[in-house]
């Protein structure tokens, strides 16, 4: 008898712990010195960079796409049926450009929103933000074009946004052979994607071109010049986006630092923010780019411009990609949603 309650005790101090080692190993992976990273996205995703350590210095482009491609699909759900998409090649004067067309219904005069993926301007395709564009599309009934813009650094600083812009241009002369809407365009992007969008929004300002209804920008990158943020300093070392190997990948899309400076390549630092179209903004708390992106938005407010800025608490940069870990993922692809859908139908009104 006495043994068996050994035995049962044993097993008490063994279970508690084994209990007591999993709560400090959760703990320490998802506390840091500026705040609590959500449970399962900070264990998945610190395990993942724990085993998967991204370090690019001297790896070639093919080796470093090849790394993010393969982080950027590692947490993401399969693709959500779709009504319809088409793959087709947009002659330009220099070149061709591959875009992804997502149509939501057979409907016509349906808005548009423009996307630029992420991948630091030197890596990604729209294969791998299917999943976004399906989303968006399916939320906001909208038609959505992704863009396959080209990279650096066979294609350098300012090769992705003419590509795009090229893109709104078209899309804006064939809007009816879409079924497309030429008074409710969008642009939308995530990260280099973001960066890219506003600087589009910048462009057809400038150059007279078409009018963009609204922009939403992803953890966008709005100041590469310099990375002097808190929140590069903060977490520019421990999470998936290191300011080593943004430096790397800014050293090949924009090789002339003083050209970093051009309000085209960050758009943050440009003197007229002036009429650009209503905007929303979503920043990841735990993300070094998080406050270049606010910053960004409130200079955009004080240009008189409607922003709305969300930062989703508790996550990384990334996040909106990552659906099979975190739930926030849709929660800021339905946000979005809304927002566009708000925007289209506003215009909508006004014509």
């Amino acid at each position: 008898m006495k043994m068996k309650k050994r035995s049962i005790w044993i097993y008490l101090v063994i279970t508690l712990l084994i209990l007591l080692y999993g709560f400090i190993t959760i703990k320490n992976l998802t506390t840091t010195a500026y705040g609590k990273v959500d449970s399962l996205f900070g264990i998945a995703s610190k395990i993942d960079d724990y085993i998967n350590p991204q370090v690019f210095k001297d790896t070639s482009i093919y080796e470093i796409r090849k790394v993010l491609h393969k982080k950027t699909i590692k947490f993401t759900l399969k693709p959500s049926p779709f009504v319809t998409t088409k793959n087709i090649d947009i002659k330009t004067e220099s070149n061709e450009i591959p875009v992804k067309i997502y149509f939501p219904s057979s409907e016509s005069n349906l808005p548009i929103i423009i996307y630029s993926h992420g991948g630091s301007w030197v890596s990604g395709n729209v294969d791998d933000y299917d999943n976004i564009a399906r989303k968006l599309s399916k939320y906001t009934k909208a038609i959505v074009v992704s863009v396959n813009y080209r990279l650096a650094p066979e294609d350098p600083f300012p090769a992705a946004i003419n590509d795009v812009y090229n893109i709104l241009q078209w899309v804006y002369e064939n809007c009816k052979n879409i079924n497309g809407d030429p008074s409710r365009i969008s642009v939308a992007g995530d990260s280099a994607g973001g960066n890219i969008s506003t600087v589009v929004s910048q462009m057809a300002r400038d150059k007279g071109g078409p009018k963009i209804t609204s922009q939403v920008l992803i953890y966008p990158s709005t100041n590469i010049y310099e990375l002097n943020t808190n929140s590069w300093e903060y977490f520019g070392k421990e999470f998936n986006l290191t300011q080593e190997n943004f430096n790397k990948f800014l050293s090949l899309y924009v090789p002339n630092k003083e050209q970093r400076k051009s309000s085209y390549a960050s758009p943050l630092l440009s003197d007229n923010l002036k009429d650009l179209p209503n905007t929303l903004i979503i920043t990841a708390e735990f993300d070094p780019l998080r406050d270049e992106g606010e910053a960004y938005g409130e200079k955009l407010r004080k240009s008189g411009v409607k922003v709305i800025i969300t930062r989703y608490k508790g996550v990384t940069h990334g996040f909106v990609s990552m659906d099979s870990i975190t739930f926030k993922a849709d929660k800021a692809l339905k946000e979005i949603s809304t927002f566009l859908i708000e925007q289209f139908n506003n215009k909508k009104e006004s014509t």
